[in-house]
């Protein structure tokens, strides 16, 4: 990704989000820049040290051998013999020779003893006749040669020691070449003067490029800080794990993010990423949903195109959809019911307002008595149900009907256990809700033969059972096989573009789940043809009806 491209998106990016502001902090550019220095200014110094150390081991190496190498061209003279061997006047121009060869070779001194050690030559005149200072005096009157390193009179240096013999093979004095050594810390003056315009250059070299990948890898972090984009990736990670939905990022078949709803989802709560998507599942094209099962369980796959070949899935659980629809939708019902009853007794009350206005006090008394019988009686009949809300639904049903016009009547052999599991009374909610209320709206469509529904809600030896029936005209039918599926109504479809067709399949997945089942059919009751729903509920063994 280039550079520009990058940089147009740091806008938007800080729109979206408030990343962490770091006063306290260096950008990397500079961080990068100080970094390197400090590197080559604390390297720099160790490592002329290191170098120094070995020029210096290489010099004494050089030395070590010209030293042992000419010390034994010296002692095979025939001058040194004959000086060695014969008088004084015989030695007096033995020194002015060495020092001429002494020049040729490039040594510092040329020391020519006899076997007591004192010295025939030397550099400086003043130490002939003396004897020769440091070292092992012993090894070469056994013909041994020496190459060590001493203090002299000259100053520190290495030499070699090889024994002087005559023709008779006895050793009569050593000859002795040597080298001044250096010091040290002139060695690493030399080093560093001759490398700190490479030790430079290179330190030039390394800050450019420091720079230029600083400003590379800045572009690339759209222009952020290192905890710039640790803060907001923390930020996003909290928000990602805190959804509901299980979202992850796939792509080439590999998943790379995911948070632990969709962990939860896949049955994979400790795989590390990326992992494989698996097989079996299908994956959405972008923009399309898919609904599959997951263990189980029902869920609705989304997916939408990241870019760069990149899927993001969102994957929700339709239980947890469907039971929230379900909840919204009793909702729904339970607010209808209530506006009824507001709308029903806002007329009694208005009725009664004008009876009392007109002095009927007598015919307001007995409106009031005919009411209070009314409820009295439905009242009555939902008490073998047992259950306050599924009683409270049917009074509301009650009220619903007397709005519609419509004859509702509760079987006078309804009666439920007093002990229901949770899940089989929110069951029962749902389906007399959603039956009752479809067979009010039948029992008032044109073709309907007087408005009459009927509801049993009984237990016997095999379950429960809800029937619901009504003298509307029936399911139509192209529709008798779908009926219950989403989205099919009879109904057509509801005003300001709310479908319809979903109350009964809400009720079949539930019911479903209980392995309840829901079926529909045409019965000739006396004179009269209903349309009846019926929904068939095991209960749990130890559920006494």
């Amino acid at each position: 990704m280039g550079f520009l491209s990058s940089a147009s998106r740091v806008p938007a990016l800080a729109r979206e989000v408030a990343l962490p502001h770091t006063p306290g902090l260096l950008r990397v550019q500079s961080r990068l820049f100080l970094t390197t220095l400090g590197a080559f200014l604390v390297l720099g110094l160790p490592l002329a040290g290191v170098v120094s150390r070995g020029v210096y081991q290489g010099i004494y190496q050089s030395f070590a051998e010209r030293s042992l190498r000419e010390s034994t061209l010296m002692a095979t003279l025939p001058l040194v013999r004959v000086a060695l061997e014969g008088t004084s006047s015989k030695r007096a121009d033995l020194n002015s020779l060495l020092n001429q060869y002494r020049a040729q070779l490039g040594a510092d001194y040329i020391v020519i003893t006899d076997r007591a050690a004192r010295r025939l030559t030397h550099p400086n005149p003043v130490e002939i006749g003396k004897k020769m200072q440091g070292g092992d005096f012993t090894a070469f009157l056994r013909g041994q040669s020496v190459t060590e390193t001493v203090q002299g009179t000259l100053g520190r240096s290495v030499r070699s020691k090889v024994s002087v013999m005559n023709a008779e093979g006895r050793v009569v004095g050593l000859a002795s070449v040597g080298f001044l050594l250096p010091r040290l810390r002139d060695v690493f003056v030399e080093v560093l003067r001759a490398g700190l315009p490479w030790y430079l250059g290179m330190l030039g070299l390394a800050l450019l490029l420091s720079l230029l990948v600083a400003r590379r890898v800045q572009a690339e972090m759209l222009g952020l800080e290192p905890e710039q984009i640790a803060g907001g990736l923390q930020q996003y990670r909290t928000v990602l794990n805190t959804l509901e939905e299980g979202v992850l990022v796939t792509r080439a078949g590999q998943v790379f993010v995911m948070n632990p709803q969709a962990r939860a989802l896949l049955g994979t709560p400790d795989a590390a990423l990326p992992i494989a998507w698996p097989p079996e599942l299908q994956l959405p094209e972008p923009g399309h949903r898919l609904t599959i099962e997951l263990q189980g369980c029902p869920v609705l796959l989304t997916a939408q195109d990241a870019g760069e070949g990149a899927l993001v899935v969102t994957i929700r659980d339709l239980a947890r959809v469907r039971a929230l629809a379900d909840e919204l939708t009793q909702s729904q019902r339970y607010a209808e019911l209530l506006r009824a009853q507001t709308h029903e007794f806002t007329n009694r009350l208005h009725t009664l307002a004008g009876l009392l206005y007109l002095g009927e006090t007598h015919e307001a008394l007995r409106l009031i008595h005919t009411q209070a019988e009314r409820h009295t009686a439905h009242a009555q009949a939902v008490r073998g149900l047992r259950h306050l809300r599924l009683s409270a639904l049917l009074l509301g049903k009650y009220d619903r009907a007397a709005e519609l016009g419509v004859q509702l009547t509760l079987d006078p052999l309804s009666f439920l256990p007093a002990a229901l599991p949770a899940g089989v009374l929110d069951l029962l909610e749902l389906a007399a809700g959603n039956l009752i209320e479809n067979a009010l709206e039948a029992a008032c469509l044109p073709g309907a033969t007087g408005a009459e529904v009927c509801v049993l809600i009984a237990a016997d030896p095999e379950g429960l059972i809800l029937e619901v029936r009504d003298t509307g005209p029936g399911v139509l039918p192209e529709l008798a096989g779908g009926i219950m599926m989403r989205g099919v109504s009879s109904k057509g479809t509801g005003t300001n573009g709310q479908g319809r067709g979903v109350g009964l399949s809400l009720v079949v997945t539930r019911a479903q789940s209980l392995g309840a089942t829901l079926t529909h059919d045409r019965v000739q009751v006396g004179q009269q043809t209903w349309t009846r729903f019926t929904l068939d509920l095991p209960l749990p063994e130890e559920v006494s009806t």
